[in-house]
């Protein structure tokens, strides 16, 4: 009987032990389950946030790939301005030749036959090529251009007085 009664303490003990361990065990697995629940919550805050980044990274490479679409126009627009400041500079040439034309003919000279004809110099080529955007061809272009518009009140101023000296030569004469 003893040695029964032996065997249920150790049994008991063991059960004790089994129970302890069984504890102890069921204590981990709730532990593991709250950081697994811990790590899905986690998992979906991250995937939450990469989602917006995400939608962020496109918004951004939209708004970058904006001003390389503008680009092209922009570089379009900058050389339709170049081709027409030459054309402007063609115009100022030709207006200048014409009003050189005409003041030598109001004055009773023969014209030059290089600007009557519309014979460039090759200066009038090298200038062809300048950067209109810097300020001292921009600058230069302007003095130029009020020089013309002075030379063309000069030139009208002329041809007023000779065509009234006419009239009034016409009218002696009738």
């Amino acid at each position: 009987m003893e040695q029964i009664a032996s065997q249920i303490r150790r049994l008991e003990e063991q059960v004790i032990q089994e129970e302890g361990t069984s504890q102890a065990l069921r204590e981990d697995l709730t532990e593991k389950e709250n950081g697994l629940q811990q790590l899905r919550k986690a998992m979906k805050e991250l995937s939450a946030q990469n989602q917006e980044l995400i939608e962020r990274n496109l918004t951004l490479q939209e708004q970058l790939g904006q001003p390389g679409q503008c680009e092209a126009p922009q570089a379009e627009s900058a050389q339709l301005t170049q081709r027409l400041h030459g054309e402007m500079a063609a115009c100022l040439y030709d207006l200048q030749s014409l009003c050189n034309i005409l003041n030598q003919r109001s004055q009773g000279r023969d014209p030059n036959l290089s600007l009557l004809l519309g014979i460039r110099s090759m200066q009038y080529s090298c200038d062809d090529r300048e950067d209109w955007m810097n300020p001292e061809v921009l600058a230069k272009k302007l003095t130029e251009v009020q020089q013309l518009r002075r030379d063309v009140e000069e030139l009208r101023t002329t041809m007023s007085d000779r065509y009234a000296q006419d009239m009034g030569d016409n009218c002696i004469t009738q």
